[in-house]
């Protein structure tokens, strides 16, 4: 290896080197003097840094290096893999108390089931945009670009971390071309939205399931509320005299240890509900109170609208009255009823669609709709739902000209 002068610049002392590996340079950087803790003697504090290219481009590096040093914003060359690093950020800032349980499961699942086998052994300086794109290119085949933008968004998120701690220098997400887009949330709301005369039929069919199907499904095609704080909604959040219920919490986690926390942006809200589904509630409680009278020492009764039966305890340790199971209740049961409708087919979520829908073309003030739904504001209700907004003024305008002429 050739080794260069010894130069200040901007008061740092640095040295170019030339190894013996083809366009290949050391650059060390003489920072100071620090104190060992252990000898208590000061010894020079060294960085080396390796530039393969010519050796412009090792001095570009080297005054882009000592830029940095003279503004306190050097990073400090590390081992880490970007693997390592996602480990270590998703416990200290997204694991709860600090984001929601569920945010912190999902993030927990994409980064061991898919970040972690194709990208967590590349060191986490060197990772770049055209790891990332060769990654999405790769995982299109069989995750949808909803997905793969969920995937980037947390990306780019632990690498924002990273950049903020100094870690690397760049942030690569914003550098990739073609980021995933997932499709305008208007198109997905049309395409699982019912018309009038689908959910009536759906209800209909809702009834040979069973009480607690048709109380089920009833209310969360009124009510609007989502699957969550359906399956996390207690008899003491239900005033049947009023015909409302009280949104003020949600199940978040199912299973031997269930976990409930409030629902999304923390909105507790009150939703008046029609007469009929007041109906099917009210058969639906005299049911489960013959259930629980019937089965005393097997109930676990935690207050629950709705909760497991009999039919639908699938582990040993589960027992009657546990909360039902969110993750797979399109598949056991929601799919069925849709058959027996004979109907077309759309994802749970899209009940609350088309609550919403049914109800804007109804003529509800949106601010109505807004709150029944939970959204922050009605600014959101109107960016979802927009494909309703033309007909509602299309109306507007006729009434409008009714009164004037």
């Amino acid at each position: 290896m050739r080794s260069g002068d010894w130069k200040a610049r901007s008061g740092s002392w640095s040295r170019l080197s030339y190894q013996s590996l083809p366009r290949s340079w050391n650059i060390i950087l003489d920072l100071d003097y620090q104190v060992d803790p252990k000898t208590g003697k000061k010894k020079r504090k060294q960085r080396w840094y390796t530039v393969k290219g010519t050796k412009r481009e090792a001095e570009s590096r080297l005054t882009e290096l000592l830029h940095q040093t003279n503004h306190n914003t050097l990073t400090e060359p590390t081992k880490l893999t970007f693997g390592e690093w996602l480990e270590s950020w998703v416990e200290a800032a997204v694991k709860p108390p600090v984001r929601r349980l569920r945010t912190y499961e999902s993030y927990k699942s994409i980064i061991n089931r898919h970040l972690q086998p194709m990208l967590g052994q590349i060191l986490l300086q060197e990772l770049d945009a055209v790891h990332l794109e060769r990654y999405y290119q790769e995982k299109a085949a069989d995750l949808s670009q909803t997905t793969l933008e969920h995937h980037h968004a947390i990306i780019s998120r632990s690498l924002k971390s990273a950049l903020q701690k100094r870690l690397i220098e760049r942030n690569a997400a914003p550098l990739v071309e073609n980021k995933p887009k997932a499709p305008e949330v208007r198109q997905d709301v049309i395409k699982h939205c019912w018309d009038e005369a689908d959910a009536r039929s759906f209800l209909q069919a809702s009834k040979t399931f069973g009480r607690p199907a048709a109380a089920f499904y009833a209310l969360a095609l009124d009510s609007g509320a989502r699957k969550g704080e359906i399956c996390g909604l207690r008899w003491s959040s239900v005033d049947l005299d009023a015909g409302t219920i009280r949104i003020v919490d949600q199940l978040l986690k199912p299973g031997r240890e269930p976990v409930f926390g409030p629902p999304k942006n923390s909105k507790v809200r009150t939703i008046p509900l029609s007469a009929q589904t007041i109906v099917l509630l009210r058969k639906h409680r005299a049911h489960q109170a013959e259930i629980k009278l019937k089965n005393r020492k097997n109930y676990h009764d935690r207050g629950l609208v709705f909760a497991k039966e009999w039919g639908e305890l699938s582990h040993k340790w589960e027992t009657l009255g546990n909360p039902l199971q969110m993750n797979n209740l399109g598949q056991r049961q929601f799919n069925k009823i849709i058959e027996a409708a004979g109907i077309r087919r759309i994802k749970f979520h899209g009940m609350r669609h088309t609550c919403a829908t049914l109800l804007l073309k109804a003529r509800v003030p949106v601010h109505v709709v807004s709150e029944r739904l939970g959204h922050k504001g009605s600014e959101i209700t109107m960016n979802i739902y927009a494909h309703v907004l033309p007909s509602m003024q299309e109306e507007a305008a006729k009434r409008m000209g009714s009164i004037l002429f």
